[in-house]
């Protein structure tokens, strides 16, 4: 049985996906597939998978039309055989040990899904990634986690309707990943940087222009809301939910939109869904331990003080 089955969507990524694949092919761990899926990509990026491919026969290589992020990485857990599911976005890279080391623990374990930290990598600067909260101390904290579907090692009987990405909107991973606590809490927490995340102009918190798109992250939360809704579990997990929504109404999504004159608008209907939805929000227990740059922000936020959060955001409060 093939243990992990490795998915990577393509699209107009020809710089970098050689790097990806390369960084894929040579593993620790051999038994593996890699599910290259391009998504109608109109670039030169279906030759170098091409040459790829013939070298190494754990490169299947599937094309369909143009149809998003979600829409490829659906399209190739249909073809997925793995005991586990990865995903690898094709800009970016992993460390050659990364699925040795985490099948490894997670079979030790028993683990449905088991996350590992992340590196970004812009331009000339490196960041960590880390969960927000400790894995290892409660599940809950899960929810809050970075929710990047990438870095991270899922069993494959989890991607079962209605637990697959939403197609057709921005944040998907937002959407679907936290849900998952819904099906287990077999979860655990690595703590290694295997994987290396690209920041780069077409990455989707650099932008040079303002993007609407920035109001799926209403569609993403109120969709995840409503799964616990429809099993029942959304006040059991209340205030964990209530937290996501004021991460990224009123912390992530103002600080990457705050630069753009467009920007007030948004921020605006961001506050409103909060002081609608959670008008109590303050109280929230998982807000009383973050940093006082966080609490600055998420305030100057709630009062649309768009010129205070850009200052802020260039003397590093992000």
């Amino acid at each position: 049985m093939i243990k992990v089955s490795v998915i990577v969507p393509v699209y107009n990524v020809e710089m970098y996906i050689a790097k990806c694949l390369d960084s894929l092919v040579n593993q620790t761990l051999k038994d593996i597939e890699i599910i290259v899926v391009n998504d109608g990509s109109p670039d030169n990026s279906e030759e170098i998978i091409k040459k790829v491919q013939e070298k190494y026969k754990n490169i299947i290589y599937l094309k369909k039309e143009n149809g998003g992020l979600s829409s490829a990485r659906n399209y190739g857990l249909n073809f997925s055989t793995g005991e586990y599911i990865s995903f690898v976005d094709s800009d970016d890279y992993v460390s050659k040990n990364m699925l040795l080391e985490m099948y490894n623990k997670a079979k030790e374990d028993n683990l449905d899904i088991l996350v590992a930290g992340a590196l970004e990598i812009n331009d000339k600067t490196t960041r960590v990634l880390k969960p927000t909260y400790n894995l290892s101390s409660d599940y809950r904290d899960y929810i809050m986690a970075n929710p990047m579907a990438c870095g991270k090692l899922f069993k494959r009987e989890l991607f079962k309707e209605p637990f697959l990405f939403t197609e057709g909107i921005h944040y998907e991973d937002l959407e679907l990943i936290p849900s998952f606590i819904i099906k287990t809490k077999n979860i655990a927490y690595i703590n290694e940087t295997y994987y290396k995340y690209i920041v780069h102009k077409g990455s989707i918190i650099h932008q040079d222009k303002f993007n609407p798109k920035i109001k799926d992250i209403i569609k993403a939360l109120n969709n995840l809301k409503k799964r616990f809704e429809d099993y029942n579990l959304y006040n059991e997990y209340k205030e964990e939910l209530e937290y996501l929504y004021i991460e990224h109404l009123l912390y992530s999504a103002p600080l990457q939109i705050v630069n753009f004159k467009e920007s007030k608008p948004y921020i605006k209907e961001f506050k409103d869904i909060i002081k609608k939805d959670f008008p109590n929000w303050r109280k929230n227990k998982y807000i009383k331990k973050k940093s006082l740059p966080f609490k600055i922000v998420i305030n100057l936020s709630y009062f649309n003080l768009r010129i205070p959060i850009m200052l802020l955001k260039k003397l590093g409060g992000k």
